[in-house]
């Protein structure tokens, strides 16, 4: 599913009008964004949260010149999915 999909959905089964749907989604992406970036988790209850986590400097493997290489610390995020979405994935229904 893409983001265009979620807004398609929204227009068609939640009653938005498409301008609508594409502010809503564009707006909670561009919130969860800056709460990461600031270094904040964000939690949606039911569903996961992520977290945003520092990785450390590293060597890796150049493939295509077969040498060793410095992958330089970075910040990305970490998505922990919540019990119930686990148990709903995992279900047999």
């Amino acid at each position: 599913m893409t983001k265009q999909d979620i807004i398609d959905h929204l227009t068609n089964n939640c009653g938005l009008h498409r301008s609508s749907a594409i502010r809503a989604v564009e707006g909670v992406i561009s919130t969860i964004s800056d709460s990461l970036a600031r270094g904040e988790a964000v939690t949606l209850r039911g569903f996961a949260t992520i977290k945003p986590v520092v990785k450390a400097e590293k060597i890796g493997r150049d493939i295509g010149a077969d040498k060793p290489m410095v992958i330089p610390a970075h910040r990305s995020a970490k998505l922990v999915l919540s019990k119930e979405l686990k148990d709903k994935l995992n279900s047999k229904a």
